[in-house]
């Protein structure tokens, strides 16, 4: 019974890697089961059997992307807050975290926000990163946020901003070097306010 429990997981593991490197590619809408089988190395009848659909599969691979990317989780944030004098430095650290997350799961990440208005299954493994990246921006104010204050800093550490900046041509470190810059104009501009 092991045995075959560890070839089925095997298995699955083949056929999510492959889809997440042809998603990451081509787009989940464009990439065709018989693809994801044949880079999986399964027959597509196999391929139905571990994922009769996409609200099978994407989550899947949302799974384990979410497993590679390994995002900063709020009890961990937590943690590092507490040794952190202001949130300046609070900040920072997030900027940090989300960019180091971003850098992993890039590709995947982008196909899935491409494609998220089509595929609901992508929308709420979106929900569930950004939901999160609200809660450590709350965390890392240690105050409640005003709404646009709370916004830019949302959208300022979301992955559209941080693909936008990697697009325009700035290495990973470019990138960073602009969001703690951008980060902390934003927090000193809402100091400066109160």
């Amino acid at each position: 019974m092991g045995a075959r429990a560890d070839a089925v997981a095997e298995t699955k593991s083949r056929i999510i890697a492959a889809a997440m490197e042809l998603h990451a590619k081509r787009g989940v809408q464009a990439t065709r089961w018989e693809e994801i089988a044949e880079q999986a190395g399964v027959s597509v009848a196999t391929m139905y059997r571990h994922f009769p659909s996409l609200k099978e599969l994407v989550p899947a691979c949302a799974r384990t992307v979410f497993d590679l990317i390994a995002p900063l989780t709020v009890d961990q944030a937590m943690a590092k807050y507490a040794k952190l004098d202001d949130t300046s430095e609070r900040l920072s650290f997030l900027v940090r975290a989300n960019v180091h997350c971003y850098g992993r799961g890039e590709a995947w990440l982008h196909a899935a926000y491409r494609e998220r208005d089509f595929i609901p299954e992508l929308d709420s493994a979106l929900r569930i990163i950004q939901d999160s990246g609200r809660a450590l921006i709350q965390a890392a104010a240690q105050r409640r946020l005003g709404k646009v204050e709370e916004a830019t800093l949302f959208t300022l550490l979301d992955f559209p901003f941080y693909k936008s900046l990697r697009s325009a041509g700035l290495d990973i470190r470019g990138v960073e070097k602009v969001l703690m810059r951008l980060v902390t104009e934003a927090e000193e501009e809402n100091r400066q306010k109160k």
